[in-house]
Order: structure tokens, then sequence, then C-alpha cells
């Protein structure tokens, strides 16, 4: 990754830091304003039924790539504009890539929805701004094991059923056009993903083939398609949590026995590795 696209990243940052200044807003929000203007325009909230509440422990090294997602989405909806020297100067509309079962723009507008359910200050605590969420909401629960350390934030967020369908389906679609047999309705789809690959951009953005592309997006997504209660004890780990949930209602910390504790870190270990895309 040449250092001008590195400056260039930074750059971005800064812009986003002012605009926050500039408007009062949160740097989340004008990140998210300035990745829909990027895209095109405003991706205003849908409020679609049935809707499911996912219980999520909100594990910081499972969280940046949904928020990384976002370029990939962009570079499968237009076509960068690149100066002489390889930077990119921004984007020119294009049909985007044809997805069977999943548009691409149905799919972003769906991303950004579920994204946007996350509780207030997740993104800063993915980016490693902070240590925790901030500032303390009750919609986040933190989890403190005996002897006073931390084990994980657990919260619940509600987002449309037809959303998290549409993000599985865009998934299967890259494992399918990265796949040997792919067929011809994917050929476009198998040509941006390696493109995706050769010419990542960004130093976080993955480098290598189509299955390493495909396999980057699904574990970005992993935060919402991903169920850290599977197995022999998730059911009783899922009910264990979901009554420290209950009885803790409105609080920003409580500190949990061994049962639960346990209970917390089979589900933080479950979405550690769901994130694994290497």
């Amino acid at each position: 990754m040449s250092m001008s696209r590195t400056r260039k990243s930074r750059k971005r940052t800064r812009e986003i830091r002012e605009q926050s200044r500039a408007t009062g807003t949160r740097y989340t929000e004008a990140m998210r304003a300035n990745d829909r203007g990027r895209a095109g325009g405003h991706l205003p909230p849908q409020h679609l039924t049935p809707t499911r509440a996912l219980l999520l422990p909100l594990v910081q090294e499972a969280l940046p790539g949904l928020y990384e997602l976002a370029e990939v989405l962009l570079r499968l909806q237009m076509d960068m504009v690149l100066d002489h020297e390889g930077v990119l100067m921004g984007y020119r509309d294009s049909e985007g890539v044809p997805i069977p079962g999943a548009p691409i723009g149905d799919v972003q507008e769906a991303y950004y929805r579920v994204r946007d359910a996350l509780p207030q200050g997740t993104e800063e605590f993915a980016d490693g701004m902070v240590d925790e969420i901030l500032p303390p909401t009750p919609s986040v629960l933190l989890l403190i094991e005996p002897d006073g350390g931390n084990v994980v934030h657990l919260t619940t967020i509600e987002v449309a059923e037809a959303d998290l369908v549409l993000l599985a389906e865009f998934a299967d679609a890259l494992d399918r056009a990265a796949g040997p047999h792919p067929g011809p309705e994917f050929e476009a789809l198998t040509e941006a993903l390696g493109e995706i690959g050769r010419v990542p951009y960004y130093p976080w953005m993955p480098e290598g083939d189509e299955a390493t592309i495909a396999r980057w997006v699904r574990a970005a997504l992993s935060t919402v398609l991903h169920s850290p209660f599977e197995g022999p004890r998730g059911a009783a780990d899922r009910e264990t949590l979901s009554n420290v949930l209950r009885y803790a209602e409105g609080w920003e910390s409580v500190q949990v026995d061994q049962d639960e504790e346990e209970a917390a870190e089979r589900a933080l270990v479950s979405m550690m590795r769901a994130a694994e895309w290497t």
C-alpha cells in the first residue's frame, strides 16, 4: 500500500472530524453522512417488519470489519476515479455490479440500517478511540468479572428480518462468485472481487483472490449474521445472559458470577472466531 493512499485515508479521517465539529454532530454521525454522501446521497431508514432482536456481545476485535465494509460496498456500486499517482479522487456513478438475488443498492441500504441499529459509541469503540462504549447508555451493559476486570459489553438490537436475509444472501452470492463453478450470471461479480483484491486501496482492506474477499465480507458481517449461542451450551448461555440484561436493566455495568462470566466468555470467543477471515 503506497504512502499516498495512507495519507489519503488519514486526510478523510481529518475531514470527518472537522465536519463533526462544524456541524456539532458526533464523529459517528459525521462518518455515516460522509459514507452516504460518497454513495450518492442519503440512505433513509425504513421501518420494516417483521423484526428480529439480536443479543450481542460487542467484541472490539470483531467490530471494525462491519464498519469497513462500507468501502467494499462502495467499490461494488460505483467506479473509483484515481489520479495519475493512483490516489483516490472520488467515485463516479455506475450501474453497479450485478449480484444475483442481492442488488447492490438494496444491500447497501440494508447494511446502513443494520449498522445504524448498533448503540451510540460502538464505532468509536471499534476504532479503538475509546476503551468503553461512550457515552454510557442504558442499552449497553458492561459485564465485570468477580475480580473487577471487564468481560464484554452486552446489548440487544432490533433489526428488520428482511435486511438480515438480504445481507446473508449477499454473502452467499460472493461465496458463489468466488467458487470453482460460479456460472455466467456471476461473471461480473467474480471479476469485481478479483479487482478489489488486486487494488485494495486502503491498508485495512483485504488483499488476495476472490475467495479471500468473500471470506472477509462474511467475517465483516459476522457481528449481525453469526449467532454467538450455537452448540450444546448455546441456548443455556443465551438464557443466562438474557437474565443478566433483565435484572440489570438501566445499569451501565454489573458484576457477574462465575457461571455468567463463563457464558459471556464463550459468546465472546464465538464472535471473535467468526470475525476471523485469514
